[in-house]
């Protein structure tokens, strides 16, 4: 083999890499000073572009410093600002033990949410005070005629919780918005105690009352409605006289129990103490 042929066969030595290296070092930062002196005689040649890029930065220093400044005061609010309050919900009627009782038995039985029916029975109590009605039996025609469904409709055109006949009462429903108020629970409730309170007064009677507000002619006509509707009352009428028993005696039980009083010492006064109070006579 040549000394041309092992000359090539080798690898080139450290020094030449090195001095490669070197020398594109040196192309490089050639090109670069290149660009950086003429980058400077245009800048030095229109003076409006250094002004444009000046301004530009200055912007974007002033912004950036605003966006900064503005997260740093959200983050100082929300350190700032109190916890959350608890979410309030809508409290219930007021309703006192009876009418609690009546309530929640008549939202088990019927499967009606709690503060509805609260909201009924208290509805019925107050209209029943106004209209001089047994909120019992107001609570009962409403159970047996809708069970309670503000939106039952039936075949012959009455709505509502009692079942009224929008468009035969539409006079009642005028102070409510007319006919159409009927699904509103409060008209109805107020329009049907109306409706069943001149039934009664020109029935003479509950029984016959009843029998007219359902639109019987007889007894035998009715359905056994007017028996449901009493039944039902008597239900309820139960439940608020077992409540009230209960209160009366919880208020009892919890009273405290009166001591006997010990008598009065009796004041004994001997003849010769009352004359020893008694002033000295001056002797004449």
């Amino acid at each position: 083999m040549s000394n041309a042929s092992q000359a090539q066969a080798q690898p080139p030595s450290w020094r030449t890499v090195g001095a490669e290296v070197l020398e594109w070092t040196h192309h490089t930062l050639m090109m670069v000073g290149f660009f950086v002196v003429a980058a400077g005689a245009y800048l030095y040649m229109h003076p409006q572009t250094v002004l444009s890029l000046e301004k530009g930065v200055t912007q974007w220093v002033v912004a950036r410093k605003a966006a900064v400044e503005e997260l740093q005061a959200l983050g100082q609010q929300a350190a700032a600002v109190e916890p959350l309050a608890e979410v309030a919900f809508p409290a219930g009627p007021q309703l006192d033990r009876a009418q609690m009782a009546v309530a929640n038995w008549l939202s088990r039985r019927y499967s009606i949410a709690p503060l509805a029916m609260q909201e009924l029975v208290s509805s019925a109590w107050q209209v029943g005070r106004q209209e001089r009605l047994d909120p019992t039996l107001i609570l009962a025609v409403m159970a047996v005629e809708s069970s309670f469904n503000p939106y039952a409709q039936s075949s012959v055109g009455a709505t509502g919780l009692m079942q009224v006949m929008a468009n035969v009462h539409r006079d009642k429903f005028a102070p409510y918005g007319g006919p159409r108020a009927s699904i509103d629970p409060m008209a109805n409730v107020r329009v049907g105690a109306l409706v069943l309170k001149d039934a009664i007064v020109r029935g003479g009677s509950l029984q016959a009352g009843l029998r007219m507000y359902v639109g019987a002619t007889s007894d035998a006509t009715e359905g056994g409605y007017a028996a449901k509707v009493m039944a039902e009352q008597a239900r309820l009428a139960q439940i608020v006289a077992s409540s009230k028993s209960a209160a009366s005696a919880a208020v009892t039980a919890d009273a405290p129990e009166a001591k006997p009083q010990a008598p009065a010492p009796k004041v004994e006064q001997t003849a010769q103490a009352v004359v020893a109070a008694q002033p000295a006579k001056r002797s004449t």
